[in-house]
């Protein structure tokens, strides 16, 4: 069931925000980044499993990650899942929703997560205020087009590389977010893992044991200890 959106925490302006580097886009005048923030609703909480938005439901804005991470999934006529990308704090979503006004992909909370809302009202306004408003949104709907490209080449490597190029993506998003790279939380299963990349459960959990043997990596329960970055690099190569 999709949550109510009313559960709001202590403000932060965009301005003020520890993400705005990640989440504003470039270039933007101090004054533009104030409009923005005016219209943003701030800090919606969910927990994990809940969706923030339905495949088939009206477009109703777009969204950016605060705290906390879920996965975008796409299921086809046939009811088969597949996620098409894990979302980390500081992350837009809901560009999947313009072109046609309805959702394509589902958005569910891969863990207990906060997250802001810009809604078609206020997009709407802000595109009268800010004419490259939509100049941007076109730029970050094109960004995301390119990494489905970027997936679908990937997945025509071999496992191995699969595997071990997720794990250094995850570690330079965690990087660029003030985290540690060397330490990933991984909110997600072995097996929505395995979705994702496209491997079988037993594939993924066999190089895992693999990286690990090789001393690549270490892994604690819901977390992924990097420790040979060069080494996953020269798979990946």
């Amino acid at each position: 069931m999709t949550p109510s959106r009313s559960k709001v925490e202590k403000k932060v302006a965009c301005g003020d925000c520890n993400l705005n580097r990640i989440c504003i886009p470039h270039g933007m005048k101090p004054d533009e980044v104030e409009f923005i923030g005016a219209a943003v609703k701030r800090n919606r909480t969910i927990q994990k499993g809940e969706i923030i938005y339905r495949a088939g439901e009206t477009f109703t804005g777009i969204f950016a990650m605060k705290s906390g991470t879920a996965k975008l999934v796409h299921t086809d006529e046939l009811g088969n899942e597949t996620i098409i990308a894990i979302l980390l704090p500081g992350e837009l979503l809901g560009f999947d929703g313009i072109s046609s006004g309805r959702y394509l992909c589902s958005l569910v909370a891969l863990e207990s997560s906060s997250y802001c809302e810009l809604g078609t009202n206020e997009l709407d306004l802000l595109h009268q205020k800010l004419p490259n408003l939509h100049q941007i949104l076109l730029q970050r709907t094109g960004d995301q087009f390119n990494q489905s490209i970027y997936r679908i080449a990937q997945s025509q490597r071999s496992a191995d590389v699969r595997l071990a190029t997720f794990l250094l993506e995850l570690a330079e998003r965690y990087r660029l977010r003030g985290f540690s790279p060397e330490l990933i939380h991984l909110s997600l299963t072995r097996q929505e893992m395995g979705n994702h990349l496209g491997l079988a459960l037993e594939t993924i959990s066999r190089i895992l044991g693999r990286f690990e043997s090789a001393t690549f990596i270490k892994v604690e329960k819901k977390f992924i200890h990097i420790l040979d970055a060069d080494g996953l690099r020269r798979i990946g190569s």
